[in-house]
């Protein structure tokens, strides 16, 4: 290779990003990190609708064991996601991967895609079950103050357009948090993680102290005075039963569940997408992907069980039945959400209560700020590639954030607000939870190529990555048995209906994204071959940090 040619192409590439330096800092820790990824696999707000979700749509399939066979796979993602962290330890971290060892093309498009799904789910649907818990505080200060206002105050919340003002004022809050920088994302992780610990052991206190006779007891006499004989306790499982909901047994069952128990566990190899601000990279992406996924299956494991022990289980999955089907059986005019039961369970102890409930909305802040903050960073590592304005790869000097890509956040969170609306929580989670799954399959897969397409920077990689059994490199086997297994989970999901039922409407949402996600691609490519700049043969390289 002559000199000239390879200064022709350091030229080349250099005009190919916006600056020689991104403008981020390194300025979260290793803690700070495993924090980010623990709240994107467990949370309190998580839990609000999900239970009945899980059972509801899985005839009451054991869920710690589905999470124990769910976990093996999991394993060689994390596996896979650490080694591409410690390779490539950019902004927008496996955008970058699938583009530098496949094609630009092929990585933007499958970044959309994936940002869509996780983004839609994760953090549009999460706000709703926000909202459906903010909406059960309300309504059950309502009920115990015997205040008729609080209780349709509550009502509205839960509803449509009370989830969707709700929706905006959490893009507008975390937005400025988001601009406004490291202090104050730190400020509210960490006094937010406090008070979902705080809110964890008084969620498994209260689901221990009591039993379904109980809890029975409990709810009847809190809701039925105003809801009426259809609400007893007794009545939504018998109706539910009667209606078509039928237990699942045996181990095929938990096959069968695969797909949504996964969903428990997505989204701590999510925290790499700001690994270009991370300190000691090499220290820090292992702890936070590993620890979060253990420390993942343990507390979904405790807290369902301790709610199925607490409400009973067929109970949970019978209801959850009727709601998740739309039924007439179903006679609440609110989800079984998870503060519902935990209001009724301790129905008696006002105090509890109430500082549940703080602790409840308090302690979910943490994850839906970072399901809306992690996205900008994809938004960032596009523009700074030029695929999108560049306009987006602004950052601000003062608090070294990209201010452009959050507020495009901020708009894309709006829009998806109302589309949500359009489809409702049960469709949105089910659509977004085959989209998620799948998706990891072209990372892994580009892990399987990576040896053979990147030769100079395999070698160059740290010692672990580099293994080989023989002549094959450990890491291509890794990413081959992670890709199978996620495609086998995103077969499982798609043929079968308790899971998901494919419609029209899902697979035109899938294919539009993908066609415009290429679409804007090529035109930015020829946007700029126009003016002498060939974007896809200069985003071979890895970008600056």
């Amino acid at each position: 290779m002559s000199p000239d040619f390879v200064r022709f192409r350091k030229k080349l590439q250099s005009k190919a990003f916006v600056r020689d330096a991104t403008g981020l800092v390194r300025e979260y820790g290793a803690l700070d990190i495993l924090l980010f990824a623990s709240a994107l696999v467990f949370a309190l707000v998580f839990s609000t609708v999900q239970f009945a979700w899980f059972y509801g749509n899985t005839g009451g399939a054991n869920l710690p064991l589905t999470l124990l066979v769910a976990t093996i796979p999991f394993i060689f993602l994390m596996i896979a996601y650490w080694a591409i962290g410690v390779v490539m330890p950019r902004t927008g971290n496996d955008y970058v991967w699938v583009g530098r060892i496949f094609h630009p093309s092929i990585g933007f498009a499958w970044s959309v895609l994936y940002v869509f799904a996780v983004f839609f789910v994760a953090y549009v649907g999460e706000i709703a079950s926000f909202t459906y818990a903010f909406s059960i505080a309300m309504a059950t200060l309502g009920l115990t103050t015997n205040s008729p206002s609080l209780t349709s105050f509550g009502t509205f919340i839960g509803g449509s357009i009370g989830t969707f003002e709700l929706g905006i004022l959490f893009n507008v809050v975390f937005g400025l948090f988001a601009i406004f920088g490291s202090k104050f994302i730190k400020g509210l992780m960490y006094s937010s993680w406090i008070a979902a610990i705080v809110g964890t052991v008084l969620m498994w206190y209260i689901l221990g102290s009591v039993t379904p006779t109980t809890f029975a007891s409990n709810w009847n006499a809190l809701l039925v005075p105003s809801l009426g004989s259809n609400a007893t306790y007794q009545a939504l499982q018998s109706n539910a039963m009667a209606a078509g909901y039928t237990p699942a047994t045996g181990f095929g069952s938990i096959i069968a569940a695969l797909p949504l128990a996964s969903l428990f566990l997505f989204g701590g190899n999510y925290a790499n997408a700001f690994v270009g601000e991370v300190k000691n990279v090499r220290k820090s992406i292992p702890i936070a992907l590993f620890l979060s996924l253990f420390l993942g299956v343990i507390w979904w494991s405790i807290t369902s069980t301790l709610t199925l022990n607490a409400v009973g289980a067929n109970w949970m999955a019978s209801v959850g039945y009727a709601w998740v089907n739309g039924l007439s059986s179903y006679a609440l005019p609110y989800p079984p959400s998870q503060p519902l039961m935990l209001a009724v369970a301790a129905y008696g102890n006002n105090g509890l209560i109430y500082l549940m409930m703080f602790t409840f909305l308090l302690g979910s802040l943490a994850p839906l700020f970072a399901y809306f903050w992690i996205p900008s960073k994809y938004f960032f590592a596009w523009a700074f590639d030029r695929v999108i304005p560049s306009k987006f790869a602004n950052i601000n000097e003062r608090f070294h954030t990209p201010y452009v890509s959050i507020i495009g956040i901020m708009i894309l969170g709006t829009v998806l607000s109302a589309v949500y609306l359009f489809l409702g929580w049960s469709s949105s989670f089910t659509l977004g939870t085959v989209i998620w799954g799948i998706s990891f399959i072209l990372p892994c897969l580009a892990l399987v190529a990576f040896p053979f397409l990147k030769k100079d920077l395999f070698a160059t990689a740290p010692g672990f990555v580099k293994a080989r059994i023989g002549s094959i490199p450990i890491m291509s086997i890794i990413g081959f048995i992670a890709a199978i297994s996620f495609a086998w989970i995103g077969y499982i999901a798609y043929t079968t209906p308790a899971d998901t039922v494919p419609t029209a409407f899902g697979s035109y949402v899938i294919v539009g994204v993908i066609v415009l996600a290429f679409a804007i691609y090529f035109a930015s490519w020829s946007y700029h071959k126009s003016r002498g700049l060939d974007i896809s043969a200069a985003l071979k390289a890895i970008p600056p940090e």
